[in-house]
């Protein structure tokens, strides 16, 4: 067995290896580490797994997203 989330309602459970595979359910389960307790429903956003990774990928640590820090690195030249 192995311990997935359900990226739909945000639970957390063991699962069968074949389940992550399933063209139907793999399209909602993840792997997680052990000791991942499930989400709070309430608070939850459910997705598919490509819409987490995609979100995962615009959030910093804290789960504030991400900006583009390009503009500020702007070097500003003396006008003398």
């Amino acid at each position: 067995m192995v311990l997935a989330l359900h990226t739909v309602s945000g639970q957390v459970s063991d699962v069968s290896p074949k389940m992550l595979k399933h063209p139907h359910f793999g399209k909602y389960l993840v792997p997680v580490e052990p000791g991942t307790k499930s989400y709070n429903s309430e608070m939850y956003k459910p997705g598919t797994v490509e819409e987490k990774a995609e979100q995962r990928a615009t959030k910093s640590f804290f789960g504030f997203t991400k900006k583009d820090n390009s503009e500020d690195n702007i070097d500003i030249e003396d006008e003398n």
